[in-house]
């Protein structure tokens, strides 16, 4: 007997409404987005439309930890990194954002994507993210035409319907 999981394929519960940004756009403004729109992370779409990269909160947080040098002395924040699954200490200047807000979205974003097709089994989804170690994948073509994203709320989603 086929289960409901084993007949979805990605284009079935994938987030069709997705918010992207541009490569030219800001830190600030990529974080802007993620905070308004509750995610974690953005596709990063090209004047063709086409996807050409991903930055994620973790992206931003990291980088600015990484460039914050020795002036962060004004304590520290607890963060969870979800890719890494690691609660780690982010330095508290770094939620400011007063001294990377100029620097661009291609400077930071991951270019490396993990994707699949739209025709993708839930399963096959699902493997990929573990296997992968992320919570979202993409959804597009060779192309780079972008579909849609899933993140692995969308399997709880699926697992609380069915």
């Amino acid at each position: 007997m086929v289960t409901a999981s084993e007949r979805l394929k990605a284009s079935d519960f994938m987030q069709r409404d997705v918010v992207t940004v541009s490569p030219d756009n800001t830190l600030r403004e990529a974080l802007s987005l993620i905070t308004e729109n509750h995610v974690t992370g953005l596709p990063v779409m090209d004047s063709a439309s086409r996807c050409i990269g991903l930055i994620t909160s973790s992206d931003i947080l990291n980088y600015e930890q990484e460039h914050a040098g020795e002036s962060a002395e004004d304590g520290t924040a607890d963060f969870y990194d979800p890719e890494s699954q690691q609660w780690e200490a982010i330095p508290l200047s770094a939620f400011g954002l007063e001294e990377f807000g100029h620097v661009r979205v291609s400077e930071v974003m991951t270019r490396n994507l993990i994707w699949v097709d739209r025709d993708t089994s839930f399963k096959d989804v699902a493997r990929r993210m573990m296997n992968d170690r992320v919570h979202r994948v993409l959804v597009m073509d060779v192309a780079f035409r972008l579909y849609g994203i899933l993140s692995a709320y969308d399997f709880v989603r699926v697992a609380a319907e069915n």
